[in-house]
């Protein structure tokens, strides 16, 4: 998720534009919330915004999706509600594992009244200090809509595309420094696990891969990804799970083990004793500052 520059001093936000990282540092200033402005937006629009932006590009599974306005454009870009432009994108999904949000919030209906932040990413032109803003103007947002606990996952893991013009770093790691802002719990690490990590930096998850070799839907999805980094096509006379092991050899994919992502958890509620009522089950732990 875009945050913070784990490799960098504290106070670097991260930015996204087009799949490419920039950073931005708070001694920078600028950041006037009476510029920007929040609200709930359409699947397609949000999921159009991260696949061009963020550097993960797949759309997870949604439940809610919001938008960061900038009200106050460069004249003539703005294409928006009264002249805006959408500069930010917070969706609210499933988790691959329901559990993680039943350990977190066992009193709250998991997809109704909890949820995970599953994507977060602001473009370069947002001043520093843009994700914390609008991390809570959304979740004040999902409050009204019955959201009650929500979790988020920051990934310690450095992540590099490889291109044909050398290594892009995508991100050094996170720590979650937008959530420490907005005083989530830290809860200590997801469960650690083995990531096939493919050349573009992002990972082939094992649903994906699930996908592919049982032929359910989305698997074409997947073939497509999977060519478009250099695989092979798939001959007709090839099984899926051949072709697999055949095509991630090929694009260089690595099989790296994952210590597990940071875990935040935040209730949420239209008022403090709204919130106050939202059990967390998890311990909490002094935040993380610098990825191990």
């Amino acid at each position: 998720m875009a945050g913070i520059l784990a490799g960098r001093p504290q106070g670097w936000a991260q930015r996204w534009r087009y799949g490419l990282p920039s950073w931005r540092h708070v001694s920078e200033g600028g950041f006037r919330r009476d510029r920007y402005t929040v609200s709930e937006i359409p699947d397609a629009m949000a999921r159009s915004f991260i696949e061009r932006h963020h550097y993960l590009g797949g759309w997870p599974s949604t439940l809610q999706r919001y938008g960061l306005w900038d009200l106050q454009p460069p004249q003539g870009s703005g294409d928006g509600p009264a002249g805006s432009v959408l500069v930010g994108v917070l969706v609210l999904g499933c988790p691959m594992n329901e559990r993680a949000l039943t350990s977190a919030f066992p009193l709250l209906a998991p997809y109704y009244e909890s949820a995970e932040i599953s994507r977060l990413a602001l473009k370069d032109e947002v001043p520093a200090n843009g994700e914390s803003f609008f991390t809570t103007a959304a979740l004040k947002l999902a409050a009204h809509k019955g959201i009650r606990g929500v979790i988020s996952f920051s990934d310690p893991m450095k992540r590099v595309r490889h291109t044909k013009n050398g290594q892009i770093v995508m991100s050094n790691g996170h720590l979650g420094i937008v959530y420490q802002s907005c005083n989530f719990r830290f809860t200590g690490r997801g469960t650690a696990r083995t990531l096939t990590l493919l050349p573009d930096g992002t990972v082939l998850t094992a649903r994906s891969r699930a996908k592919l070799t049982g032929g359910e839907p989305g698997a074409a999805g997947v073939e497509r990804r999977l060519l478009l980094l250099g695989a092979p096509p798939r001959t007709a006379r090839q099984r899926p799970g051949q072709w697999l092991t055949e095509a991630l050899d090929h694009i260089g994919a690595r099989r790296v083990r994952h210590p597990g992502n940071f875990r935040y958890v935040l209730p949420v509620g239209r008022s403090r004793a709204e919130r106050s009522r939202t059990v967390i089950a998890l311990g909490a732990l002094p935040y993380p500052k610098q990825v191990a």
